[in-house]
């Protein structure tokens, strides 16, 4: 007989509920029928149920593996070992359930059901946390397999689930979602509306769990449409006003921002909330936490970038100084975050560029770029500054000037990003061009070695070779087609004519080919010895330049033309060779010629004038007299990028061939670049004024300047100011002292 105590319970009950496994095993060797022993309490368990509600896991182990004792057996409720041991938090002996790995008993899929038996949810629940952590990341598939993701997502969506499960449940989730496969299975499942349903509930504790599910998920298209379509924005800016949790405004922050990411249609949607850009700012001024500050700046960056819209309602709600702001700050994450904020802000956005340059963003930017010793820090910065700078010229050569030759040149340092080395050469070839150029400061600072020693490296992008490529022939040629000396021979000195040529022959893109043909002729213009170099280099040929001038790309076919003009600019003996290689024909410019794009029709003109004598298909002198009157009818565009170029064509044009001068002043263009003296840009001006300081050097050019200037004589200071006394007739000077000397009226 067996002998039971007062409360029904036999000593091998009391030996394995109290993990005395010596005992157990003693007692069981003595009697087998011990092995099963239910008590007689009412509870019906056994050794077995005991040792795993107590968490004795030595006994369990004894029990089920030496004793093989009954692993499907259940008390009173019908509880297992899983949920007993689940009940009293034991995972030590989950865990030893689940490698034991016995088809009697099925751990995962009795937690699952647990989940939704209101006594054992939150057990089950918690028990689940700790069941799919990292550490338990082995047994992840046979959960998910069971059903586990569904699960958990019904008792989220159940409205008599307590708080204390739902939370349990949604650590759950976080845990799978570090995996790809738990992610999919999240997604499958549809997770999303489950999770948003938490963010409506008066239970704070779920909103930070619940958002950085969210975040997780974000970056999935399928989760970002679901977010939206389900209210997830509204409810994720409901949650900024609740800036007394901190880390729940800085999650929700990072959802809202990783939504926005490269997808205009959420920006829009997360743009038009009512309250997004107050709270915002209102968080850049109120929250002290660095991190949440971080966030906010990070966040307002991506949901503004390329969305001009949203661009301008963030300033509207002045939302530039706050922003500004952290830059002040002694933390990189926030300084980054500000200065990326910024970029976002002012990228592409003219108004927004002149308001952040009005509030001393530029000072700042520069401030922090030249004492920030963070390479990622500097690098955006920069970034940020050249947002900034936008497309005009004015601004791109201020910020330019701000930055620095030097500092631009040590931008090009090969160890640097490629971001930088863009900016570079783009910020070089702004200061390289213009009135006030800097081709002698940057010769002078060694300028041009890392932008050939860029060309040669592998693996770089097509946009910064262009941007090389249209660099470096802007340091080497100046205003009427004048060659910068200096700047040549400091290309070929660095081995960058046998770059050039590669580009030319084996480019992958055929504007590359076309871009690096065009400065090989600008770097060889009027300079015998690289002209030399480049003609005996075994891989140049004209054919190659030919081939393009033909291409369905009208950039191509036009930059090919501009190639071979430039090579054979004053060259007699190259345009021999050009039209030995296949030569050109008339038809392969019409297309130009006749364009209402007046740039394209300024380049082709200027082409066919120096190209006309190996021209076989057309009179000479009717191409040139075509190609002049169309360069002179260009000077009365309306747009002064088409006026400047031009009447710089026209300024190259006037020291080419005889005759050519003659027949640019015999339809009267003096007059006209006159009027281009008075120009509101000083581009225009500086062309007009070297146009007409070359065609002073023709007695009747000389004679119709004279009038000119006499009409104003404020019109020979500019022409003095821009084409100096090299590039003026010493006669023309002369008479014009004179004219001052005797005191001539003005010509009314």
């Amino acid at each position: 007989m067996d002998e039971f105590d007062e409360n029904g319970w036999a000593h091998v009950h009391h030996a394995a509920s109290n993990g005395y496994y010596k005992s157990v095993s003693r007692f069981i060797k003595s009697r087998e029928d011990q092995l099963e022993l239910e008590t007689q309490d009412g509870q019906q368990l056994t050794p077995f149920l005991l040792a795993c509600t107590n968490g004795h896991l030595e006994t369990v182990q004894l029990l089920a593996e030496e004793f093989h004792a009954n692993l499907k057996a259940k008390d009173r409720q019908l509880f297992g070992a899983v949920e007993l041991a689940a009940l009293k938090d034991h995972i030590n002996v989950l865990e030893y359930l689940l490698k034991l790995d016995s088809p009697d008993l099925e751990v995962w899929k009795n937690l699952i059901r647990g989940l939704s038996v209101s006594d054992l949810e939150t057990s089950c629940a918690k028990a689940l946390v700790e069941l799919t952590t990292e550490e338990n990341c082995d047994h992840l598939e046979s959960f998910l397999n069971a059903g586990g993701v569904l699960a958990v997502l019904n008792l989220l969506k159940n409205s008599l689930s307590s708080d204390e499960s739902k939370i349990f449940a949604l650590s759950v989730l976080l845990n799978l979602v570090r995996h790809d496969a738990g992610k999919e299975q999240l997604s499958k499942n549809r997770a999303v509306p489950a999770i948003l349903l938490q963010l409506k509930e008066t239970a704070r504790a779920l909103y930070l769990p619940a958002t950085r599910l969210l975040e997780a998920l974000a970056y999935s298209e399928e989760n970002k449409e679901a977010t939206v379509s389900n209210g997830g924005i509204d409810s994720l800016v409901q949650l900024l006003q609740y800036s007394d949790d901190e880390e729940v405004v800085e999650s929700a922050l990072s959802t809202l921002r990783v939504l926005s990411n490269s997808n205009s249609e959420i920006q829009t949607t997360v743009g038009s909330n009512k309250e997004i850009w107050k709270s915002l700012v209102s968080l850049l001024t109120g929250v002290k936490n660095k991190h949440v500050l971080a966030a906010v700046a990070k966040t307002v960056g991506a949901i503004v970038k390329g969305h001009t819209a949203n661009q301008n309602a963030f300033v509207a709600e002045n939302g530039v100084p706050p922003l500004m702001e952290l830059m002040r700050l002694r933390s990189r994450d926030c300084q980054f975050a500000s200065v990326q904020g910024i970029q976002a802000l002012a990228e592409g956005n003219e108004g927004n560029q002149s308001i952040v340059t009005e509030h001393g963003c530029v000072m700042m930017l520069m401030r922090l770029l030249k004492r920030s010793r963070a390479a990622d820090l500097r690098t955006m910065t920069a970034e940020a500054l050249w947002a900034i700078a936008g497309e005009k010229n004015a601004q791109r050569r201020s910020i330019s000037a701000e930055i620095g030759i030097n500092l631009l040149i040590e931008f090009l340092s090969e160890n640097l990003p490629q971001s930088l080395h863009f900016i570079g050469s783009e910020a070089l070839g702004v200061l390289a061009n213009g009135v006030r150029n800097k081709r002698n400061e940057i010769a002078k600072a060694n300028g041009v070695m890392p932008l050939v020693r860029l060309l040669g490296k592998s693996n770089i992008p097509g946009y910064i070779i262009l941007s090389v490529l249209r660099t470096l022939r802007a340091l080497c040629l100046c205003l009427g087609f004048r060659p910068h000396v200096q700047n040549q021979d400091a290309v070929t000195k660095e081995g960058g004519l046998k770059f050039l040529i590669k580009y030319m022959v084996h480019a992958r893109q055929d504007i590359i080919k076309v871009e690096a043909a065009y400065t090989l002729g600008c770097i060889c213009l009027s300079n015998s010895a690289n002209m030399k170099a480049t003609l005996d280099h075994k891989d140049f040929s004209f054919v190659h330049i030919l081939r393009q001038l033909y291409d369905e790309d009208d950039d191509v076919h036009l930059l090919a033309g501009a190639a071979l003009a430039v090579f054979a600019y004053n060259n007699v003996a190259n345009q021999r060779n050009i039209a030995m290689s296949g030569g050109v024909r008339y038809h392969a410019f019409i297309p130009f010629l006749e364009s209402k794009n007046e740039k394209q029709a300024a380049y082709a003109a200027f082409q066919v004038v120096v190209l006309s004598r190996i021209i076989p298909d057309e009179d000479q002198s009717l191409t040139s007299a075509t190609g002049i009157k169309l360069l002179v009818s260009i000077l009365d565009s309306t747009t002064e990028d088409n006026q400047a170029a031009a009447a710089n064509f026209i300024g190259g044009l006037a020291h080419t061939r005889a005759g050519i001068p003659g027949a640019i002043i015999s339809i009267g263009t003096i007059p006209l670049l006159g009027n281009l003296l008075m120009s509101q840009y000083e581009t225009v001006q500086a062309a007009a004024a070297v146009a007409l300081g070359y065609l002073s050097f023709d007695s009747i050019g000389e004679r119709q300047l004279l009038s000119v200037c006499r009409r104003d004589p404020f019109l020979y200071e500019v022409i003095q100011f821009h084409a100096g006394k090299v590039k003026l007739s010493k006669q023309f000077v002369e008479r014009w002292q004179h004219c001052k000397r005797i005191g001539l009226p003005p010509i009314m």
